[in-house]
């Protein structure tokens, strides 16, 4: 191969394609999120959200399975929008599986292309102490420069769908639903954050 590469003309080499290599982003930690929503008593679907902590990912937007993905959602962050029920929450009994842990994982085992936008995300998530299998549509927002600090960025966005009976999570099934929808929200930028995140606590529960 090397020695028909130096038999091309100059000219023709140029025009070769050109594997780009897989680029590692740092995650914006300001505006990237997890949010939830499961349905209570069939009235509302009740709305959540995760922080995502400090951390890197990898992506080539050429070969998406050579991407990886690992992201981790410190417990302490999970928010459901109130001071007061963020606290009830945290102590409750029926809930003291899920904050054992101090943090959420996911990892990804598989990353699949459907076209130049989308793919489906494949990985195991560690909740509340058991870890399963999960599957997520990922989609491909935009890649470029950020207008505001230059750095080269990217926009990913997943969802997809768990059930928390399967992590061990059964707490009032009379109430609220056992399926959870998750949609993921994902900045990251070629570099480091220019304003890394202080402060991951959940409303009402700094300090």
């Amino acid at each position: 191969m090397l020695n028909t590469l130096r038999c091309l003309p100059l000219w023709l080499a140029l025009f070769l394609p050109v594997h780009a290599a897989p680029q590692s982003y740092t995650i914006v930690g300001k505006i990237s999120r997890v949010s939830f929503s499961f349905e209570h008593q069939g009235f509302i679907q009740l709305l959540g959200s995760l922080r995502l902590a400090p951390g890197q990912f990898v992506f080539d937007a050429e070969a998406w399975s050579a991407s990886s993905v690992q992201a981790r959602m410190p417990v302490r962050s999970l928010d459901m929008g109130d001071a007061l029920w963020n606290r009830q929450i945290r102590g409750d009994e029926a809930w003291g599986a899920l904050f054992k842990s101090n943090h959420i994982d996911f990892k990804s085992t598989r990353i699949e292309r459907i076209n130049a936008q989308q793919g489906v995300l494949h990985g195991e998530l560690t909740l509340a102490g058991r870890t399963r299998p999960v599957e997520l549509r990922l989609q491909l927002n935009k890649l470029g420069p950020n207008r505001i600090t230059g750095q080269p960025s990217i926009g990913l966005s997943a969802h997809g769908a768990i059930r928390r009976s399967d992590f061990g999570l059964s707490a009032y099934a009379d109430l609220v639903g056992d399926e959870i929808k998750v949609q993921i929200q994902i900045e990251g930028v070629v570099g480091d954050d220019v304003e890394p995140l202080k402060d991951l606590d959940a409303v009402g529960l700094k300090g």
